[in-house]
């Protein structure tokens, strides 16, 4: 083979390497954040109240004729 396809092939080679590279780091980035999520404890929900408007900010009813 030439120089061209024997680069080719280990360009090739390479990039398989590589992508099996981000795979195993994706993977143990995902698990990883699955084990943090189980030992968290669970977040209570959080009771969210209606606004309490300001006296400013209440409406001025005119009672005047």
């Amino acid at each position: 083979m030439d120089s061209y396809h024997k680069s080719k092939k280990a360009r090739r080679i390479i990039s398989v390497v590589y992508l099996l590279f981000l795979a195993f780091i994706m993977t143990g980035t995902y698990l990883s954040d699955q084990e943090k999520a189980k030992a968290r404890p669970p977040q209570q929900s959080a009771v969210v109240a209606a606004p309490v408007p300001v006296e400013s900010e209440t409406p001025q009813v005119n009672s005047s004729p």
